[in-house]
């Protein structure tokens, strides 16, 4: 290995820094750095060919990086080599890495891990394995296959976080299993899928151990089928006692808790947009959902609203920081990757009731990838004509915080699958380094580290707790809850001394929680002093109740502190209480319940509430809460029994008469939803151009008539919507659903379009040669941008993508396309959309069983009904019932455009779509 040369370069500037590397040694590529805040420092800590498309990260006790990686990402043959796990050396101290050491291999695509101990938990879906090194030679001897039939690499297994309640949690997405002898998944996850396994199959597969020679990938098809929903799942070690928190998801990445033990986390690929979501116990996100699904849940009871807009993106890492190695601004703050638009967000969270919410509606850039190519002829693609890629090198992925308080970022290049020369992986593969010129020194005592933990004092021990490692934090709490009643009162007096940060007392109040189950002096403490240190530490205590009577003392009963607090002033407190009970499964404390539903303000609270009452309440109870008189207390009931599908449409016609609003809307939706129908459905679906609007009511709910007003029309000037030539009229449609005079439901609120063009769209016929790509890359420097719409509404790109004003997004959104991806990229993706498939956006084919057949793109589904977009852009709603087979292709409902669009009309809108751009 070459030694590389750092030479750093200062630019000031208002907003950002930026620090540039001139080279690598002779014959490695240059490259841009990302630009970071002023005041921060960028540094490239490894690159290829020590990695390459490296997926996860993770840092040992022994403040080592170890990095997942290979070849594996993005349709596998069964004969492409395994992923790796190596650790990353600085043997120089020069700042970088510049060898690596092979820990582990032979993996299916690593895409999470996570050290417990001195086990080192794989995420290389189907499999969850973990890796041991038993004789210290830093190559692990024995892999443990812990769950498998985990389904293929794509929605899948990611974001593995051992918590302070002693558990692993992570996310999984709709990435379902084969169910086949020899590979079938424990049940939660076959219950997350909707997947019913043969009788006689195992609720938990007993782990399988094998030595490094025997261990070996299981090759997973990519084309194998999606089950029905994703989420969050948690387990104890060795996987026992696995269990769902969350559902509803459909591609989540990553997960993470900050310095309360509060969660948020990203979920991809879905028409509307990517999601930040708030997981917690019982929480459903809307896909999936067994009745009425829903992406954002907002003004949607039935599931929970999510913890910021949807965003055009693709998720990836996200940590929360709150250390003084990075400046105030930057400290508890989260930070978001995003592969697609080669970008670090910051997202500040804020407390909007239960509910995190970032500040000011929105996250910011943080860091964001260098060399954006800006006009036409700095687009790139193929060197064969001069055209360099710019803006490739920062496609972050996973990423960590390291022992020195940096951030330290994983990265692939341009392509996500493996690219070989010489049976040799060539891709890119990138970790940079994020720090504060500023920041404090950490000590962080690797005079200990020498020694076995077992051999800590409680001072050694307890410094880790609140760690920005993750795995300090749990090996300390683990010793310490393995040392028992003999650190009991050491634990009380750090407590109560205060002055600790948020995520010391975090770990520390949990550490007090987790060990002498059956000593209720705990709780006690817990009560009467415990809750007076902070409220950080107030809602942790009612957690630790909660958790000590589910998981030790199964039929106890909660402190009454706990019950005093559903009438805490503070909805988290609140919010705690309810989710305690739940979880603890208090069916003694239904009466308490039903008076917080019916008081209830607080959106996620009250929906904690109802969640509650099904989780401890039986059939019968829910239904007498039915005739309740308050309204809020039937509500919550209604919610509870539409969960459990336990309520026929004779008794929901009658609820359509409640005397509260709320609920007869509630009832009307779910009539609706049991016909496969919204209570008014507009077609086409709002955004397209049209001449007019066509409006259904839902069948069966009479009288009834429907009510909706034009709010005109606005010309939209053509310096806004960029299409020179082209005017737009813009017309607000107001709908909604009436019984006499009494609305059902919430108003429809949407937005069409009617376009007027003086100017002829262009003419498209069969070329006899087809384009290639360095045809139509030839011509870029040249393209006229002007041309762009036109080709996009003539070539019917409209009819499934969004482009700034034009069309709608039943594909992939290409709003900020110019923010995420170079010019080479899309001229492939137009010419052979198979190439590079966005997760998500597959083929779906449904056939009837009386001899229909439809294929698209699946738009969402319930227990009863699929909804999906057809080719045509035509949505159709089937009945479950009726479906004779379906299945998932690994191709693109795009139609190829080889021999449709000449070299220059491809330069023309792929200029075009390089000008649409977010920031």
């Amino acid at each position: 290995m070459k030694t590389t040369h750092f030479k750093f370069l200062f630019f000031s500037s208002s907003v950002f820094a930026i620090f540039a590397i001139a080279s690598f040694g002779q014959g490695d590529p240059s490259t841009d750095l990302p630009l970071v805040p002023e005041g921060l420092k960028v540094e490239l800590y490894a690159m290829e060919p020590l990695l390459r498309n490296p997926g996860a990260m993770a840092f040992d006790s022994k403040g080592r990086l170890f990095v997942g990686y290979g070849p594996q990402y993005r349709n596998p043959k069964p004969d492409t080599p395994g992923d790796s796990v190596a650790i990353m050396i600085d043997s120089d101290g020069d700042g970088m890495a510049d060898s690596s050491k092979v820990f582990a291999t032979g993996f299916n695509s690593v895409q999470g891990l996570a050290w417990h101990g001195n086990d080192l938990w794989v995420g290389n879906s189907p499999d969850l394995t973990i890796v041991r090194d038993l004789d210290g030679d830093d190559v692990a001897d024995e892999y443990v296959r812990v769950f498998t039939d985990l389904g293929n690499l794509e929605h899948a297994n990611h974001g593995h976080n051992w918590a302070p309640d002693g558990k692993l949690y992570m996310s999984h997405g709709t990435s379902k299993g084969l169910t086949l002898p020899g590979r079938v998944a424990p049940k939660a996850f076959r219950d997350l899928w909707g997947v019913t396994a043969p009788e006689g199959t195992p609720d938990f597969p007993a782990p399988q151990v094998y030595h490094r020679d025997d261990y070996k990938l299981v090759y997973q098809d990519p084309e194998d089928d999606w089950g029905r929903q994703g989420g969050v799942l948690r387990c104890d070690d060795m996987g026992e006692n696995l269990e769902i928190v969350t559902y509803g998801l459909r591609n989540p990445w990553d997960i993470g808790f900050d310095s309360g033990f509060n969660w948020l986390g990203n979920d991809n690929d879905q028409s509307e947009g990517d999601r930040i979501h708030m997981p917690f116990f019982n929480a459903h996100f809307g896909w999936g959902h067994t009745w009425s699904s829903h992406w954002t849940g907002e003004d949607h009871l039935p599931t929970v609203p999510l913890s910021g807009p949807v965003f055009d993106g693709s998720g990836t890492g996200m940590v929360y920081y709150d250390y003084p190695q990075m400046p105030e601004a930057f400290r508890g703050v989260w930070f978001i990757n995003d592969w697609l638009r080669k970008t670090t967000f910051v997202y500040r969270p804020r407390w909007e009731g239960a509910l995190l919410k970032p500040e000011g509606g929105k996250w910011q850039p943080f860091i964001v990838g260098g060399g954006g190519a800006r006009s036409a002829d700095e687009y790139g693609g193929d060197p064969e004509y001069g055209i360099p890629k710019v803006g490739s090198l920062y496609r972050p992925t996973d990423m960590v915080i390291g022992p020195d308080g940096s951030i330290y970022i994983a990265g692939w290049g341009t392509e996500l699958k493996a690219q070989f020369n010489g049976g040799e992986q060539t891709n890119e593969g990138r970790i940079f380094r994020i720090s504060w010129k500023d920041a404090p020194s950490v000590g962080w005592n690797t005079a200990k580290r020498q020694k076995p933990i077992t051999h800590w004092d409680f001072d050694e021990l307890a410094q880790d707790l609140g760690s920005a490692i993750p795995v300090w934090n749990i090996n300390a709490q683990d010793e310490l809850v393995r040392r028992g009643s003999l650190v009991k009162a050491d634990l009380i007096e750090r407590l109560s001394k205060r002055g600790l940060t948020e995520a010391a007392e975090t770990w520390t109040i949990w550490t007090l929680g987790r060990i002498s189950p059956f000593d209720l002096s705990i709780e006690e403490w817990l009560g009467k002093e415990g809750q007076k240190l902070s409220l950080n530490a107030k809602i942790q205590a009612i957690r630790i109740a909660g958790h000590r009577v589910r998981e030790h003392r199964k039929n106890g009963s909660l402190p009454s502190y706990v019950v005093d607090a559903l009438s805490d002033q503070e909805p988290r407190v609140r919010f705690a209480a309810v989710q305690s009970i739940g979880q603890a499964r208090q069916g003694d404390l239904i009466a308490e319940l039903a008076s917080r539903a019916s008081k209830e303000k607080d959106r996620i609270t009250f929906y904690a509430t109802w969640q509650a009452l099904n989780s401890v309440a039986t059939e019968s109870e829910l239904r007498k809460l039915l005739n309740d008189r308050r309204g809020g207390t039937r509500l919550g009931a209604m919610l509870a029994l539409f969960h459990r599908g336990s309520l026929n449409e004779k008794a929901v016609r009658a609820m359509m008469e409640d005397s509260d609003q709320t609920n007869s809307d509630l009832a009307a939706m779910w009539i609706a939803k049991q016909s496969g129908n919204e209570l008014i459905d507009l077609y086409p679906a709002p955004g397209v151009f049209v001449e007019s609007v066509n409006v259904n009511m839902t069948p069966g709910i009479k009288p009834a008539k429907i009510r909706f007003t034009l709010d005109g029309t606005e010309p939209t000037p053509d310096s806004e919507d960029g299409d020179p030539g082209r005017i737009y009229k813009t017309t607000i449609v107001k709908a909604a659903l009436f019984v006499g005079d009494k609305k059902i439901g919430n108003t429809i609120v949407a937005e069409y379009r009617k376009s007027e063009s003086v100017l002829s769209l262009p003419v498209l016929a069969a070329i006899d040669d087809r384009t290639r790509v360095n045809d139509a890359l030839r011509l870029l420097p040249n393209a006229d941008i002007s041309e762009g719409p036109g080709l996009f509404s003539a070539a019917g790109c409209i009819s499934c993508h969004k482009a700034g004003d034009l069309g709608r997004s039943i594909g992939p959104d290409l709003s900020s396309i110019g923010d995420r991806d170079d010019a080479d990229s899309v001229i492939r993706s137009i010419l052979d959309p198979n190439k590079i498939i966005v997760e998500g956006y597959s083929l779906l084919t449904v056939a009837t069983e009386d001899g229909a057949a439809y294929a698209g793109i699946l738009e969402s589904e319930t227990d009863r009904f699929l909804k999906m977009v057809q080719l045509d852009s035509r949505p159709v709603t089937i009945d479950k019932t009726t479906i004779a087979s379906r299945s998932s292709t690994h191709s693109s409902p795009m139609p190829n455009y080889e021999r449709v669009l000449s070299p220059q009309q491809v330069a023309d809108l792929t200029a075009w779509l390089m000008t649409q751009r977010s920031f």
